[in-house]
């Protein structure tokens, strides 16, 4: 069963984004090659918790590391 989020203050998004389903999350995980490790899990539920906490990246930030991949 899915949790229901609850926000506790307004969400202003004033770039681009993308909502998907948690399911086609899953997929495009799976489709990129992602291997579940106790250190990958660690980092994604770290960045979860810093995007909660209204600290994200820039797109420059993100534009830059995809690039080194």
């Amino acid at each position: 069963m899915a949790q229901k989020a609850i926000l506790m203050h307004p969400l202003t998004i004033d770039k681009p984004m993308v909502l998907i389903p948690v399911e086609e999350y899953i997929t495009l995980l799976e489709e990129a090659g992602y291997t579940p490790t106790p250190k990958l899990d660690r980092e994604i539920t770290q960045a979860r918790e810093r995007f909660r906490k209204g600290k994200s990246i820039s797109w420059e930030t993100l534009k830059r590391e995809l690039k080194q991949i």
